[in-house]
């Protein structure tokens, strides 16, 4: 324990051979920004509707309603960990705090790969929407050289200062809900298609238990990537209140767009049937509505909000492999490049440069995709898996802090939950269990995070865990959690 103690009474404090980030350069709404950006919640909302309607029929806004419940509980224990410590490390902080350097190490190890993951995913979703783009005036190109023009994109608008990034990530998530909004407003003032709008698909009637529980799993998912602003504790002003905030307030927000959006498309689409048959409804909305330039625009809002997400989880990525750089390499030529920052940018380089190289690994690997939507599955079933994992880290350890710092039974109870809601989401996602290429996927997943515990235990790095630089910097901000 005398560890811990130290850890919260320590003064932040610059590690030798690695240059600080820019701290209390960012204020809330940018925190936030990065936490929406990872959502990307209107790419999500372009073709999450048909999905839900495949899955529960008639009841997807309901399906997102639960799986926001669901997932709040899993956001409580990112609040309770940020309102107390922030870090660049993230999880590695927060779950060092309760459990030990190592268990951090892992959870982090094992968040990193959901951004790099996710941030590759991306690149082919927007290649995807590009590609179709580009078609309808003639333009006929692979998917993959759209994928790369937006990583090219991406890994230089990241580069630049934060605040840029973070203005360009709510800008265009702003732009593209408004372009929604204007479709959904359309159909609201014509009543729907075919009967007056109603809040039918926020009944479970005609549902089954056992299909109302993938929807909610699939809607789980969407909201993934609320935590991302704690990766930025670092570099916001006033942390302890500002990544709390970011954190509910972009689960909210998603919810909110997911939630509303969803139940437009169900009431304006004469079957499940017929919406499950539709892969991108707003869309073929936007084109009945209002006019074929609006399916154009919502389509572009699509690349917009994607190109925004891509860029979110690059920023993200960067900041983790940062943060661990400081604790991994011994100090040297590696560790100083790992954990240089540009002087007048704020960004630190070196660890964009990894990130850029392992992000466009991943989307080459699967370049040989025929289509951008299969390497999309593909890579993006990878970091669904592997998120699951995080959170589970994440709200079994905050458990345990809640136990350890005497707590509120309140808060222990939420957390319980929140430990027993993922546990439902495991057994929908590996019950029955999936064929491949599902399964090879789960085993790469697997092998992934053995790998970094793997690291965790080599004498060396197990050594500077121990002594943690990421745990030394932190310095608390409030007193600890009371009843």
């Amino acid at each position: 324990m005398h560890r811990f103690r130290a850890f919260f009474h320590a003064m932040p404090s610059n590690v030798s051979g690695v240059d600080p980030l820019r701290a209390n350069h960012l204020k809330t709404w940018r925190t936030l920004a990065l936490s929406v950006g990872i959502q990307g919640p209107v790419a999500g909302v372009i073709v999450g509707p048909a999905v839900l309607a495949s899955l529960v029929g008639p009841a997807g806004a309901l399906a997102y309603l639960l799986g926001f419940v669901a997932m709040s509980f899993v956001a409580y224990a990112f609040v309770i960990f940020s309102r107390r410590m922030h870090s660049a490390g993230s999880v590695y902080a927060f779950n060092a705090a309760a459990l030990g350097p190592r268990f951090g190490f892992v959870s982090a190890w094992t968040l990193l790969l959901v951004y790099i993951s996710f941030a590759s995913a991306v690149y082919a979703s927007s290649a995807d929407i590009a590609q179709n783009l580009a078609a309808s005036v003639g333009v006929h190109l692979p998917w993959i050289f759209f994928a790369l023009a937006g990583f090219v994109l991406t890994i230089a608008v990241a580069y630049r200062p934060l605040q840029y990034a973070t203005s360009v990530m709510l800008v265009v998530e702003v732009v593209a809900v408004v372009l929604l909004a204007v479709v959904a407003v359309a159909v609201i003032g014509r009543s729907g298609v075919h009967h007056a709008l109603s809040l039918h698909p926020f009944s479970p009637r005609g549902v089954s238990w056992g299909a109302l529980g993938l929807g909610v799993v699939n809607a789980f998912g969407a909201f993934s990537g609320f935590e991302g602003a704690a990766v930025l504790g670092e570099e916001s002003t006033a942390p302890h209140r500002s990544i709390p905030r970011a954190i509910a307030a972009s689960l909210v927000g998603s919810a909110l767009v997911y939630i509303f959006f969803t139940w437009v498309a169900d009431n304006a689409y004469a079957s499940p049937a017929s919406l499950a048959n539709d892969p991108a409804p707003f869309v073929h909305l936007g084109q009945t509505y209002v006019g074929s330039g609006m399916g154009t625009a919502v389509n572009i809002a699509g690349v917009i909000s994607a190109f925004g997400a891509q860029l979110a989880c690059v920023v993200a990525a960067n900041r983790l492999i940062y943060a661990l750089g400081r604790d991994v390499f011994s100090p040297g030529p590696l560790r100083r490049f790992i954990t240089a920052v540009h002087p007048r940018h704020g960004t630190p380089h070196g660890a964009l440069l990894v990130t850029a190289a392992s992000s466009l690994a991943l989307l080459l690997a699967f370049s040989t995709e025929p289509t951008a939507v299969r390497a999309l599955t593909l890579i993006v079933e990878y970091g669904a898996y592997l998120i699951i994992l995080a959170y589970l880290l994440t709200v079994g350890a905050a458990a345990v802090w809640v136990v350890r710092q005497r707590g509120s039974l309140r808060s222990l109870l939420a957390l319980l939950l929140g430990v027993l809601v993922l546990g439902v989401v495991v057994y929908d996602t590996f019950h029955p269990w999936p064929p491949a290429p599902y399964s090879w996927i789960i085993a790469t997943a697997a092998l992934s995070v053995t790998f970094g515990a793997a690291l965790s235990r080599i004498p060396g790095v197990s050594a500077r865990l121990h002594d943690s630089p990421v745990l030394l910097t932190y310095r608390p901000s409030t007193p600890p959690l009371k009843a």
